[in-house]
C-alpha cells in the first residue's frame, strides 16, 4: 500500500441522523460513517465503479460530511446495499492507491529529470569556463553552489542599478517643479 493514500472505509451507522426516506414511506435514508472525509477523486472512483454495474435495489445515493448516505428498505441493508458500497469503496481505494504511486513515480522521475539537467549545465559550464580561460569547477555540487551564489549576486546588482536609475529619474523631476 503507498503512504500516500491512507483507505477509506465504512467505520459505523449514523442512528442519530437516520430519517424516513422522501422516496416512499416505508424506506429510511441511512447514513454510513467513513472512517475519514473522501476527497473528489475517490468520490469519482466510487462513482464510477457504482454506475459500471446495474442492481436491482438500489435508490438514491449521494456522499455527505463523511458519510454514504442512500434510500433503503431496512430490510435490503446487510444483503444487498452494505456489500454493494464494500465492493465501490475498495475499488475507490484500489483506484486511489494507483493515482498515487502513479504521482509519486512522476515525482520522482522529474527530480530525477531535474538533477539530470542541472548536472548537464554543469558540466556545460565548466566547459565553457575551460575555454574562456576560466579554471574549471571540481565538480557538480560546487559548480551549482557557485552558479547560485553567482546568480544572486548579478540579480543584487541588477536591483541596485534599478534603485538607482530610479533615484535618479526621481531628484531630477523633483528638480524640474522648483523652476
Amino acid at each position: 500500500m503507498s503512504g500516500d493514500f491512507e483507505d477509506i472505509v465504512i467505520v459505523d451507522l449514523d442512528l442519530s441522523r437516520t430519517t424516513w426516506s422522501r422516496v416512499h414511506s416505508s424506506m429510511r435514508t441511512l447514513y454510513l460513517r467513513l472512517n475519514r472525509e473522501p476527497d473528489t477523486e475517490w468520490t469519482r472512483f466510487f462513482h464510477q465503479e457504482r454506475e459500471s454495474r446495474i442492481m436491482v435495489n438500489r435508490h438514491g445515493l449521494w456522499i455527505e460530511d463523511g458519510c454514504i448516505v442512500f434510500d433503503c428498505l431496512l430490510s435490503d441493508v446487510e444483503t444487498h446495499h452494505l456489500p454493494d458500497f464494500r465492493q465501490s469503496v475498495e475499488y475507490a481505494n484500489a483506484k486511489c492507491r494507483e493515482l498515487a504511486e502513479t504521482r509519486r513515480e512522476q515525482g520522482e522521475q522529474l527530480r530525477e529529470d531535474a538533477r539530470g539537467e542541472q548536472l548537464t549545465l554543469a558540466v556545460l559550464q565548466a566547459r565553457i569556463r575551460s575555454q574562456g580561460g576560466i579554471s574549471a569547477a571540481p565538480s557538480a555540487k560546487a559548480a551549482g553552489a557557485e552558479t547560485e551564489a553567482g546568480g544572486f549576486s548579478a540579480r543584487r546588482d541588477e536591483w541596485r542599478a534599478r534603485f538607482r536609475t530610479a533615484l535618479a529619474n526621481r531628484n531630477k523631476e523633483s528638480d524640474r517643479g522648483n523652476d
